[in-house]
């Protein structure tokens, strides 16, 4: 039933172009699926699947989205020449199935980097990978679902622009602040600016204060725009008090702490909630206070700069730095993100 279904959605289907109020003759589609449809990607995805696994098959991992694949391993800096031949084997195998596949791997906006501390990228020479009669060289940012990564993770490219991006705005809405009520302009910086700040802001958990700093600044920009308050005047209480803003940093412990809810409550990728172990699963705490107290395993980390800004330390730390009465399995989650932003608001 659901085949004839498929059928009958693709067969029959036409296309014509216009471009300057001029029209082509129609033409039959004879592959493919329409543009834009709940189809397309479902089918993309079964067409494409083989792709995972020659990619896996030479050891490597993978994540997938629409036609963009991420490929990344890891390995001490004396294995990078073995780790690079491993690479372009795959690659090649991977353009291979593609040409027998009436696909094409485009080689130009084929990115690479290497990640990180800087001492040991130092003691490394990277060369560049040529794929498809192209030279690429090593990234010195690359861009990952919207969030611009650096070779030690330290996140400032991405703040940097993300700075850039919201002050430009700000700048724009300020030339026709006159013409704006409050609440259409409160709207508007919600869409356009505190949209961006809070995107992916659970990667900056633990992040240096500098980095921090530079959003506050934005968001105290925005805050004086919306109650048309002079640059240089106190903002803070008038965040909090008139406009319910929570600053950088409780931004980022409410992404957190909602992604630990998520996680415990099966609402989460599989991915994000691996890392987040109540203490009552483990064997030998359950009998534990903290087991009863609704904690989570923080894992020990090796270094201070990265290892406690992970996803499996900085979660869990949020989570169980929250009052005993947040961490109640009962709680729904419109009631958990209701009390959650009142202890934020009351703790800062």
């Amino acid at each position: 039933m659901a085949l004839d279904w498929i059928i009958s959605y693709l067969r029959g289907r036409s296309q014509y172009v216009r471009y300057n109020g001029r029209t082509s003759s129609v033409s039959s589609i004879h592959c493919g699926v329409p543009q834009g449809s709940v189809l397309g990607p479902q089918f993309f995805s079964l067409y494409t699947v083989d792709v995972f696994s020659i990619i896996t098959r030479h050891g490597f991992l993978v994540h997938g989205y629409a036609d963009d694949l991420q490929i990344y391993d890891h390995c001490i800096p004396s294995d990078s020449s073995f780790l690079t031949a491993r690479f372009l084997q795959c690659i090649d195998d991977v353009r291979l199935w593609m040409s027998c596949n009436r696909l094409k791997l485009n080689a130009s906006k084929t990115e690479f980097i290497w990640l990180g501390s800087s001492r040991r990228l130092s003691s490394c020479a990277f060369q560049p990978l040529l794929i498809g009669g192209n030279t690429i060289n090593p990234s010195k940012t690359v861009r990952d679902l919207g969030v611009i990564l650096d070779p030690s993770l330290s996140l400032s490219s991405h703040v940097s622009k993300l700075v850039s991006m919201s002050y430009y705005q700000i700048r724009q809405l300020r030339s026709i602040r006159r013409t704006l009520t409050m609440d259409s302009c409160h709207a508007l910086v919600r869409a356009l600016i505190l949209s961006r700040l809070d995107y992916c802001n659970g990667l900056l958990g633990g992040a240096p204060a500098y980095l921090l700093d530079q959003l506050s600044g934005v968001l105290r920009a925005a805050a004086r725009l919306v109650l048309q308050l002079p640059r240089m005047s106190h903002i803070t209480d008038a965040m909090k008090n008139q406009l319910h803003w929570l600053d950088i940093t409780a931004r980022i412990r409410f992404k957190l702490c909602l992604l630990a809810y998520r996680c415990l409550h099966g609402s989460a990728p599989a991915y994000l909630a691996e890392y987040c172990i109540s203490v009552r699963s483990v064997a030998g705490r359950s009998h534990l206070r903290s087991a009863a107290a609704g904690l989570l395993v923080i894992p020990s980390t090796k270094t201070i700069t990265i290892g406690n800004r992970a996803f499996a330390v900085s979660c869990p730390s949020a989570w169980n730095n929250l009052p005993s009465e947040l961490r109640d399995d009962s709680l729904s989650l419109a009631v958990f993100r209701k009390k959650l932003k009142t202890h934020l608001f009351i703790s800062n």
